[in-house]
């Protein structure tokens, strides 16, 4: 049972990857492959999870990153609607600001993961897309 009222305790724990042999997704728990029935070595089955979750992570928090980055357009339009002027201004400064800042984190947290998994790849072209499209908004508004 969980401590206190948390249902994320035992969440946060790797808890499958991929078989070595067969690529299928299976459980940490599994001392053999049910696909292909190659054995499994547990410590090699957690660090496969592990970084399989923080892969997972990175390609989640590209996708929230791109989300942001898609808010810019419509506070530059709000700037255009009487009254909602204040509102756009202030979503395109905080945009300004918290999306370098992100980019950074997602930097320092994820690109040194070395993977061949086409997602993570796709993770790290959208955040490098996020940031070209971040410069070529603060440069306009620069100018």
């Amino acid at each position: 049972m969980a401590n206190g009222l948390s249902i994320t305790s035992d969440l946060d724990k790797p808890k499958i990857f991929e078989c070595p042999s067969c690529k299928q997704t299976i459980d940490t728990a599994s001392s053999e492959c049910r696909f292909c029935f190659a054995s499994i070595d547990p410590t090699v089955a957690e660090a496969a999870a592990a970084k399989m979750a923080r892969i997972n992570r990175a390609c989640s928090d590209a996708s929230y990153l791109k989300i942001a980055a898609l808010c810019a357009p419509a506070f530059l339009l709000i700037l255009f609607i009487p009254f909602m002027t204040l509102m756009g201004e202030i979503g395109i400064i905080f945009l300004e600001v918290a999306v370098p800042v992100w980019i950074a984190l997602w930097c320092f947290r994820f690109l040194r993961i070395q993977s061949d998994d086409p997602d993570f790849r796709r993770a790290k072209k959208t955040v490098l897309i996020v940031g070209v499209a971040w410069a070529i908004v603060v440069g306009f508004r620069i100018l």
